[in-house]
């Protein structure tokens, strides 16, 4: 076939083109069929794609396009069966490395229950679909149900060697038949327990009874270890999920505890505070008695002694000058006149 043939203007057959300059100059040939224009314009398109998961399955998809209509243009006009090979190869690599784009970031959907788990318990830590996918598969986790009444764990019987998530309904938690707090929907049920517990052996140190039908998912303790284990980011994001879970129940055991007056009681640090209030009170007491006992002289000096004294002896301390040394590490000179006098 000429080039003739192909473009329509000019007569030269392909061996006897020369592209040296000649003594005339360069010879130019005429623009290429539209189909040629096209798929570079397609193909320049693809190039300029951003980068990300959909900008790569854009850019694949423009050279499939663009390879398309080379293939198209070398085998119908140019008939040049080489050229039609490398672009019909370009285009078939590329039309596979777009169906496996398209294949990983297709959404990934769930059951109505599990659906709204997702949605409440996983989302917001930005959870991947793909992941929580992983978790709730037929392989690791059991769909479990309970009526009102029956229990989920019983109080040192049964064995922490699972971790459930109640999907629907409501659940009690008790100790020694006094309830601490209740299990809500979309809440795990036993998180404290199992993060608590070494081995599947140990047991269960609260009873937990359904208050209403139940619907929950469990995953067993050797399953959900093992699928940890090999998925090491999805072990870190559901240590956080489980954290906030606790936090969430330690809270509400919180509001149950109400002082005398009605305010509620912080059982974080709740002896330290009360030790920490009380020194500091008792060493102004004995730091404002030193300062009058220093100063004062006259006729209310002995009343004063004797106001520091019963003081002291209330604490179990006679000895006013080593209790002196023990608070403040100093002694001035006007008391040691005064131990001497006394």
């Amino acid at each position: 076939m000429t080039l003739h043939e192909a473009t329509g203007n000019v007569s030269l057959d392909w061996p006897s083109l020369n592209f040296s300059q000649s003594e005339d100059g360069c010879h130019w040939v005429v623009p290429q069929h539209y189909l040629f224009q096209m798929a570079n314009s397609v193909l320049l398109g693809a190039l300029a794609s951003p980068a990300s998961k959909h900008g790569t399955l854009f850019m694949h998809s423009c050279f499939v396009l663009g390879f398309l209509l080379l293939s198209i243009w070398s085998w119908v006009i140019l008939c040049a069966p080489d050229y039609f090979s490398w672009n019909f190869s370009f285009m078939v690599i590329n039309a596979v490395q777009a169906l496996v784009i398209l294949y990983n970031i297709r959404p990934v959907k769930f059951c109505d229950d599990l659906e709204d788990v997702y949605v409440t318990v996983f989302q917001p830590l930005r959870v991947p679909r793909h992941l929580y996918k992983k978790l709730v598969s037929p392989d690791y986790c059991t769909l479990g149900m309970l009526h009102e009444g029956e229990v989920y764990a019983s109080q040192g019987i049964s064995k922490i060697d699972r971790l459930g998530l109640l999907i629907a309904g409501r659940m009690s938690v008790y100790s020694s038949h006094q309830e601490l707090h209740q299990v809500q929907a979309k809440e795990f049920i036993d998180s404290p327990e199992f993060e608590s517990a070494i081995s599947g052996d140990d047991k269960y140190q609260v009873s937990i009874v359904a208050v209403s039908t139940c619907r929950y998912i469990f995953w067993q303790r050797s399953g959900l270890e093992y699928l940890l284990i090999k998925e090491p980011y999805l072990a870190s994001l559901l240590r956080a999920v489980l954290g906030r879970d606790i936090t969430n129940k330690l809270y509400s055991i919180n509001d149950k505890l109400v002082k005398n007056k009605g305010s509620r009681m912080d059982i974080r640090l709740p002896s330290i505070s009360a030790v920490a209030r009380g020194r500091h009170c008792h060493d102004d007491v004995i730091e404002k008695g030193i300062e009058r006992k220093t100063s004062l002289y006259g006729t209310k000096l002995g009343d004063t002694l004797g106001h520091i004294e019963r003081e002291e002896s209330s604490e179990g301390q006679t000895d006013v000058t080593e209790k002196t040394e023990l608070l403040n590490g100093v002694k001035d000179h006007q008391s040691k006149r005064f131990a001497e006098k006394t």
